[in-house]
């Protein structure tokens, strides 16, 4: 929700903190916000599967509330833009992390997917509410601008409670742990936690972590081309986050906070791509069956080879029937196959990585987060020059072509998956110490220390 709290705020910033009435400021509160999202995940995915998933959530989510308590307080637009870069970073652990956790606690593929399903479908729902918020609280007549932030800390205030009650689920922390505590009644070092055979120095240890993610999305084909597909999505749906007041305001004559409700119809598609994707979770393990070899590769993708089409179909949609001639509700029915299918993309790719990817699954998904938060945080920089030169129809027959050739990805994957995958350092790794992290025991030493 955080992502999209100034959607509607420009005209209040700008008149707050005296800036230009178009161009890049107008989206730049939310892309410093994805910068941070950006540099979040390649700090806090690694340590979370170092030092476990629970201190780097809770530690992160606190920064996030006060950080946030900073972007309602800002007293000039540069204090605010470094808040909204920081309430960005620590706000990046639940994105790539929470994935971790559903992998470390659901070991059946089939219930493991249906979680990550829900829980992708949170993470698309909550930017939508963002705009309404900001559209009646933030536009003028409502409780001024600096309320939509202190809103969002009442929220995140609440959502502490389930924070704290988490309990940590890394198996290299709970043996780390469990080590200790049995040294601790032994007297003395006597037990060892697998994770710490050949750990070396702190340093070289936080060097190999910390860059797993860079390494991880240079190095491996299947991740790369994710991130890529994923991100020019992700920045789609920021840059639409701009178009949107600009059709139905300046077009139909909305108000801020009608534009907003108008925009979370995408909920609505989202919604209903949810349905979709925990229907063919109920039969995908009948279609894996007919294919072993690739199981990975159909048990996820075809939802991915579904919402290709009707994600391009909507921007053309939205793009030509958006005109004073035409009546609202035209181009607004658009978001209704946009959300589903958005939602089908982006869990089917994130299911899949965090598949093939299982130990490592944090740092995957952080690679991906960190290029479509870099995507999302520059492209959209282009909407209003875009919009100038192009029109709306043309801006989004342009974002059309492009999602059309990146749709093809999930349907390379499923032809050729597999052997990306057998030819991968990273899966190699993964399956050497599957029989270490499935144990589930802790290892004496050979010797006492």
């Amino acid at each position: 929700m955080g992502s999209t709290l100034t959607a509607n705020l420009f005209p209040a910033l700008q008149a707050e903190y005296s800036l230009p009435t178009s161009g890049p400021q107008s989206v730049l509160a939310a892309s410093v916000y994805l910068l941070g999202f950006m540099t979040g995940p390649l700090i806090f995915a690694p340590l979370s599967e170092s030092h476990g998933r629970k201190p780097v959530l809770l530690t992160g989510f606190i920064l996030f509330i006060l950080s946030l308590i900073g972007s309602a307080v800002a007293p000039s637009w540069e204090a605010f833009l470094i808040f909204r870069f920081l309430t960005g970073t620590f706000g990046a652990p639940p994105v790539s992390v929470v994935g971790g956790v559903i992998a470390d606690v659901f070991e059946d593929e089939g219930e493991r997917g249906m979680v990550m399903i829900l829980w992708s479908g949170a993470t698309v729902v909550g930017p939508l509410s963002g705009p309404v918020i900001a559209g009646f609280v933030g536009s003028e007549g409502g409780l001024g601008w600096r309320w939509t932030f202190w809103i969002a800390v009442i929220v995140a205030g609440l959502s502490l409670i389930t924070v704290v009650s988490l309990p940590e689920t890394l198996a290299d922390r709970l043996l780390r742990d469990k080590a200790a505590r049995l040294n601790k009644e032994a007297g003395r070092e006597v037990f060892i936690a697998p994770a710490d055979l050949n750990r070396g120095s702190f340093w070289a240890f936080m060097k190999m972590t910390l860059s797993r993610p860079i390494r991880l999305v240079c190095s491996e084909m299947l991740l790369a081309l994710t991130c890529v597909y994923l991100a020019f999505v992700y920045a789609i749906f920021y840059m639409l986050v701009k178009i949107f007041p600009f059709i139905f305001q300046e077009i139909y004559g909305f108000s801020a906070g009608m534009s907003g409700v108008a925009f979370g119809v995408n909920g609505l598609g989202t919604f209903i791509g949810t349905g979709v994707a925990l229907w063919y979770a109920t039969f995908a393990p009948s279609v894996t069956a007919k294919h072993p070899n690739k199981k990975a590769e159909y048990l996820r993708l075809p939802m991915a080879c579904v919402g290709g089409p009707p994600f391009v179909i909507s921007l053309l949609w939205l793009g030509w029937s958006s005109s004073s001639q035409i009546h609202w509700s035209v181009p607004l029915m658009a978001m209704l196959p946009y959300g589903s299918a958005y939602l089908l993309i982006f869990v089917a790719m994130i299911n899949y990585v965090a598949d093939a990817y299982v130990i490592y699954s944090a740092s995957a998904l952080a690679a991906a987060s960190m290029t479509r938060s870099i995507a999302g945080a520059l492209i959209p920089l282009a909407t209003d020059k875009m919009l100038e030169s192009l029109g709306i129809a043309w801006s989004c027959t342009v974002l059309a072509i492009v999602s059309a050739g990146l749709g093809v990805v999930p349907f390379l994957f499923i032809a050729y998956g597999e052997k990306i995958r057998a030819a991968s350092r990273f899966s190699n790794s993964i399956r050497a110490r599957s029989g270490i992290a499935d144990g589930g025991e802790l290892m004496r030493s050979i010797s006492a220390v």
